[in-house]
């Protein structure tokens, strides 16, 4: 048995009165009607799933014969970094139902790319599509904004007196973001009814079930085995096994991060009284979102489309390999009717802007309650 209900809170508008998604919609729609393109996965994204599959196996392969703690780290690296890549590619597209076209398919494959690396999909692609996808940004409204105390990320979050020093110690922080999310956070997640705009009123039994097992799987898949059959210590293995969390933790947070919290983006309030955002949804999801290198074929295939993010957010039902296509649709079109809501830069430029952002937040919002 399953039961969400959600708080609901209306945009002004979908559209603005110039038609701006009209027109990129429009020609989001010619262009798959002249290329006869599905809006789902293409053979492209299938040579791209052999590709990493291909690098998980031979790396898991020399991940278990490692003799030196070089290979048995860079093994752990290429092992994990694929697995994430495939999360980031193809469980992203799964989640959204644009990686096959076929719900149910779509949410086996989910489920699968996240299982295998530990973690549990079930409370987090609710808390995507249902929350962060409709309302990004938003206190109250968007789940992302919940995700810890130990950042300020918006003005309305409770203040500490530590967040004035956030810039300094959040890659620290970040370190952890895949431990914290495979050892504690999934299991938070169950005990939490109120998730931002969400409230879960009832988790069903299976999905218990699948954490037990997602949990022990990840175990004995990244550490019994690779200790049970490593002629290496233990404490060679745990060390090589927690630098590579460190290292894929720092790319996997500021991926997430640098797409909405960077100074180039913006934070809003609704009006309480109305229960009403005032502002078009297409305007909102573009201020409230950034590209990076969103030119750049390398950076498509690794990133899997979160660098052309604000296509992501327009189009969350096409898959990722069109991003780059509708992405110089979208900013033509915004130029062609002279507006400037579209924000793009390079990926260390973000971490920069991420960084100067949590700096600037926690820092303006502690002088003014100084005052």
């Amino acid at each position: 048995m399953e039961d969400t209900k959600k708080r609901k809170l209306k945009y002004e508008s979908k559209d603005v009165p110039d038609q701006i998604f009209r027109q990129i919609k429009t020609k989001t729609d010619r262009y798959f009607a002249l290329t006869h393109s599905s809006k789902n996965g293409n053979k492209l994204l299938g040579l791209k799933i052999g590709a990493l599959v291909g690098v998980i196996a031979l790396s898991y392969f020399a991940l278990i014969h490692s003799t030196s703690f070089f290979s048995l780290f860079f093994s752990y690296l290429f092992f994990a970094g694929s697995f994430l890549l495939l999360g980031i590619n193809i469980g992203h597209d799964a989640a959204h139902h644009c990686f096959t076209g076929n719900k149910k398919l779509d949410d086996f494959f989910f489920q699968l790319i996240f299982g295998l690396q530990g973690l549990c999909g079930y409370f987090w692609q609710k808390r995507h599509n249902e929350s962060h996808h409709i309302y990004p940004n938003i206190p109250d409204y968007d789940s992302d904004l919940e995700m810890t105390g130990l950042l300020l990320l918006n003005p309305n979050q409770e203040t500490k007196f530590f967040h004035k020093y956030q810039h300094l110690y959040a890659p620290f922080l970040y370190m952890l973001f895949s431990l914290v999310w495979i050892f504690y956070q999934d299991f938070e997640m169950f005990f939490i009814k109120d998730q931002a705009n969400l409230k879960f009123e009832v988790t069903p039994a299976i999905e218990w079930v699948k954490l037990v097992f997602i949990k022990l799987n990840y175990i004995i898949l990244f550490l019994v085995l690779p200790i049970y059959f490593s002629t290496l210590p233990l404490e060679t293995i745990l060390i090589a096994y927690f630098l590579m969390n460190f290292v894929l933790s720092l790319f996997l947070a500021f991926t997430f991060f640098i797409s909405h919290h960077v100074l180039e983006t913006v934070y809003s309030t609704p009006d309480k009284h109305k229960n009403v955002l005032n502002n078009s949804w297409v305007r909102h999801q573009i201020i409230t979102t950034v590209d990076f290198n969103e030119e750049s074929r390398m950076a498509n295939f690794i990133f899997g489309g979160f660098n052309n993010h604000v296509a992501h957010h327009l189009f969350p039902e096409i898959s990722h390999i069109h991003y780059p296509v509708i992405t110089r649709i979208i900013k033509d079109t915004l130029k062609e009717n002279n507006l400037d809501w579209y924000k793009s830069f390079s990926f260390f430029y973000g971490v920069r802007s991420h960084l100067r952002h949590l700096k600037v937040t926690a820092r303006t919002i502690i002088a003014q309650l100084a005052n």
